[in-house]
């Protein structure tokens, strides 16, 4: 032990010496230079393994000089930080100066951490409500993709770390007076540390609160719109983001006022709206300031329906306090415009901010005299016909009162946590000295790791006392990373304490705390790494939805449906037959896929591999079949239909129309197709049992097969080649809001399960924009983007057809009037994820090809055919632009004797 001290002395000598010369004989990059010396010998591996006795620096030996009584440590480090936390008292003085008559401030500054007063003591049973979400989680990430485009990458606003843990301890810590529950709200997850077998903690799902059809849901707003659902719910409560924490003790009057318990709202200074700048935005589309047009949306609807004269002011981030009887006339009031709400995944600068509008309602609507009868205000508000609150409330008179924004200023602050360490440790250093700051909050808007080490480093050091609700294992982890920061900080502190007299140089002291610094974010990363480790979480990247569905679909063996799949039996399949016989060049190049007659082969494989399927087959053809066709299929269950039968006299009377194109806008006019129809291509083929799930959802919808989200560069080369498929993507977004459709998708080439009554809605919201002509001077529009993102962003919400989502033209359409017969209720949709498409889809073989075409060649099919019957696979298609390649007469032979090998049994639908 006195060697190893000798040792730590002697290097601290070396290291203050270096400096030392660095300063007296080096120029600036000297001292530059000899600082990277200091680092090397600081970070020498040699060294350290001498003072570590040839233990690794990771090794908690380095530390055993270190003497701790573990005990009173513990006890030290759980205490609050030994920082000057003074409250300024020039600022107390104005702010007491401001505000003399304010009874309320007493009580807030008085509170220490005692017992309440008599008064407030009903205050000890309120509710506190957190939202949470951890979207880090794959079963999350999954499921989100479904809405957003596609997109799995984890953003900021969805991923956690432990935020929900530190603010409970603050809310345990500095309001000490509260008994009442906790409630969590999140989308079917729970916190691996939370011990959930607390009474007074309850988890509560969105599904438990939400309308049908109405989860899930990626927007807080949305969230916040049914909390007054959550079973059990006090009268009046307390909602709070897991990123809000309290500072100092917290009285209960901070949150409601003094005379008749009114809700407090703290709100800033006044915001000045500019037409102009919010329309920047909105072309811009920065998702960093689109919350500034959603505050002016808001602005706009509490002048609209509350107070014409209205000014906004932005809320502070802070806890809100909510009446629960007060959100049902708050929605039957907004009605219309909370629609978008409920409609809409994700955040839309076009949807109104929910606890901002509640709160309007709150400060307006009760002030009338016969509030709830009547609602106060001078604006649309006046005309509502009023509510009947429940009888067995014991709140009789509703009010709120907004709060200076000076008070506001004293006790809450906003903070973020970005890439910038200085900027984030300053914030830290303030909140952790300023006393008089009650409440504040963090947005996390880093992208770095080492943000998140800094960030984790300071909530477990600001809030090391653990609360009730948390699992041992995970309090015993953090427990022994807050002994080995103790025993770090008291290492660095006596290796400063001995460095000699003439080691004063502050530059290099503060790049030696830096050093220290650094290690200390390393075992912050482990601790970390082992957290994740405890909570059994792996780097999965398939979900378990996706892996049952993968599972399920692949071990069905052609057995009978089950009895809610019965339906599917009858449902219809459509292919369009590509024989116009005209002699121009694209016709041409479909020529030789009607050669290989691959609808023959493709209902071969429906016979043989849909063994349940008993509905019609419908065969729509671009002319008159006649007697010399290659199509030789008669069947009670097939109907050829001429295109002439559905598409109207005044499109076809266009010579130059894309037939096909003009067929798919059609296809619902098909006689006595099924309300939900399966559309195939041509060279789809299934080459193992498929059960109907392929092509439909759990819940029974369409299940699209949509390719990965185009980058940038990908948009901008299909601006180029691929003008039908970008214009029809330019138009949906004219329709349905730029912001509100995320991304560029190609459908792949496979089944596309459809609605039959969402075709006459679609035909007549695009009515003046369809067009199937590519010799006019604007491009051909693709009919099943319509279809299928008509039913992903319009209709796959609780108010359709009364209501159709979106923020383009498609606001100003008239209501879609569908089928009376219909018996779907719900126009839901489903994705097929990539991961599932790839163990269950055999996509896109190309023609084109250099082995395939070497194989079509020399009649050598062995390698394709190996590919197709080793494969798990259950269905195949070829690349789209096969149909464009010309091939000769020996290589369609021997494709037809690849496919005669394939389905050498012909089909019950074949003449």
């Amino acid at each position: 032990m006195f060697i190893r001290r000798r040792r730590i002395k002697t290097i601290i000598i070396i290291l203050a010496f270096i400096v030392f010369l660095s300063i007296f004989f080096f120029n600036s990059n000297g001292i530059k230079k000899s600082n990277t010396i200091v680092n090397s010998y600081i970070n020498n591996q040699e060294i350290l393994n001498s003072i570590n006795n040839g233990k690794n620096i990771t090794d908690d030996n380095i530390f055993e000089d270190i003497n701790l009584d573990i005990q009173n440590e513990i006890d030290y480090i759980y205490e609050d930080l030994p920082i000057n936390r003074t409250i300024s008292a020039s600022k107390l003085k104005k702010l007491l100066k401001d505000n003399e008559k304010n009874v309320d401030l007493k009580y807030i500054l008085n509170y220490h951490g005692g017992d309440l007063e008599p008064e407030w003591e009903w205050a000890r049973d309120i509710s506190f409500v957190y939202t949470w979400v951890d979207g880090s989680e794959i079963n999350f990430s999954d499921i989100k993709s479904k809405y957003n485009g596609g997109r799995r990458e984890v953003s900021s606003r969805d991923r956690s770390a432990d935020e929900l843990r530190y603010s409970i301890r603050s809310l345990e810590k500095y309001l000490p007076w509260h008994r009442g529950t906790i409630f969590i709200l999140t989308g079917q997850q729970v916190p691996e540390w939370l011990d959930t077998s607390n009474p007074r903690i309850k988890m509560v799902f969105h599904n438990d609160i939400f309308p049908e059809h109405v989860p899930p849901s990626y927007d807080a707003s949305t969230i916040e719109l049914f909390l007054d659902k959550i079973p059990g719910i006090t009268e009046r409560f307390v909602y709070f983001n897991d990123d809000f924490f309290a500072n100092n003790y917290v009285h209960p009057c901070f949150f409601f006022t003094s005379k008749d318990f009114y809700p407090k709202v703290y709100r800033r200074y006044i915001t000045k709206f500019n037409e102009n700048k919010i329309n920047q935005i909105l072309e811009k589309n920065d998702m960093h300031e689109i919350f500034h047009v959603i505050k002016y949306s808001t602005y706009k609807l509490v002048k609209e329906y509350l107070y014409s004269n209205f000014k906004y002011r932005d809320l502070y981030h802070s806890g809100y306090v909510f009446y629960r009887d007060l959100f049902e006339p708050f929605r039957q009031l907004f009605e219309k415009e909370l629609r978008p709400v409920c409609s809409d995944k994700f955040r839309n600068p076009f949807k109104p901010q929910v606890i901002y509008l509640y709160q309007a309602f709150m400060q307006y609507a009760t002030q009338h005299k016969d509030f709830p009868n009547k609602l106060g205000g001078d604006g649309k508000a006046k005309k509502f016909p009023g509510y009947v609150l429940p009888s067995n409330r014991t709140i009789k008179k509703y009010g709120c009162e907004v709060q200076s924004p000076k008070v506001g200023d004293f006790f809450i602050k906003y903070g973020k946590i970005t890439d910038n360490s200085r900027r984030n440790n300053g914030y830290f250093r303030l909140y952790n000295s300023n006393a008089n700051l009650l409440m504040y909050n963090f947005n996390d808007l880093y992208t770095e790791d080492k943000s998140l080490f800094e960030f984790s480093k300071y909530m477990i050091t600001r809030y090391p006392k653990p609360s009730p609700f948390e699992k041992k294992e995970y309090i015993e982890l953090e427990k022994e990373l807050l002994i080995k920061l103790k025993k770090i900080d008291k290492y660095s502190e006596s290796v400063i304490e001995n460095l000699p007299k003439f080691y004063d140089f502050k530059s290099s002291i503060s790049k030696y705390n830096e050093i220290f610094e650094n290690y200390k974010l390393g075992v912050i990363e482990k601790y970390l790494d082992d957290k994740k480790a405890l909570s059994g979480h792996k780097n999965d990247t398939m979900s378990k939805r996706e892996k049952n569905e993968i599972d399920f679909l692949l071990n069905y063996k052609g057995n009978s449906l089950e009895k809610e799949w019965q339906w599917a039996k009858s449902i219809s399949i459509v292919y369009i037959y590509e024989n116009d016989s005209n002699s121009n060049s694209n016709n041409k190049e479909s020529q030789n896929m009607i050669k290989l007659n691959t609808i023959k082969y493709s209902l071969r494989s429906i016979e043989r591999y849909l063994p349940w399927f008993d509905g019609t087959i419908y065969i729509v053809t671009e002319e008159k079949i006649s007697d010399d066709d290659q199509l030789k299929i008669k069947h009670k269950n097939v109907k050829i239909v001429n295109q002439e039968d559905i598409i109207p006299e005044t499109i076809l009377s266009n010579e130059n129309i894309n037939k096909k194109l003009a067929i798919e806008m059609y296809l619902d006019k098909l006689p006595g197709i099924s309300e939900k129809f399966i559309y195939l291509n041509n060279d789809s083929f299934f080459i193992n049992y498929v059960h109907p799930r392929l092509f439909f959802g759990e819940d029974f919808t369409p299940k699209y097969n949509f390719g990965k989200p185009l980058t940038d560069n990908e948009i901008k080369k299909a601006k180029t080649n691929d003008l039908s498929f970008f214009s029809t993507y330019t138009l949906i977004k004219e329709y349905f809001g730029k912001n509100y459709i995320p991304t560029y998708r190609y459908l792949e080439n496979a089944p596309i399960p459809l609605y039959r009554d969402l075709f006459d809605p679609v035909r007549k919201l695009y009515q003046e924009d369809i067009n199937f002509n590519s010799k006019k001077n604007k491009p051909e529009i693709l009919p099943m983007y319509l279809i299928t993102n008509y039913n992903v962003y319009g209709t796959a919400q609780p108010y359709y057809p009364d209501f159709v989502t979106g923020y383009g033209k498609v606001k100003d359409a008239e209501l879609p009037i569908l089928n009376k017969d219909r018996t779907v209720k719900f126009y839901g949709f489903d994705i097929t994820s990539s991961i599932i498409a790839n163990d269950t889809l055999l996509l896109n073989i190309s023609l084109s090809d250099a082995a395939t075409t070497a194989a079509i060649d020399s009649n050598n099919n062995n390698n394709i055919l190996k590919k197709i019957n080793d494969s798990s696979k259950l269905f195949f298609s070829f690349e789209k632009d096969s149909k464009k390649i010309l091939l000769n007469s020996n290589q369609i032979n021997n494709l037809i004797s690849l496919f005669n090998t394939l389905y050498n049994k012909k089909s019950s639908y074949e003449d």
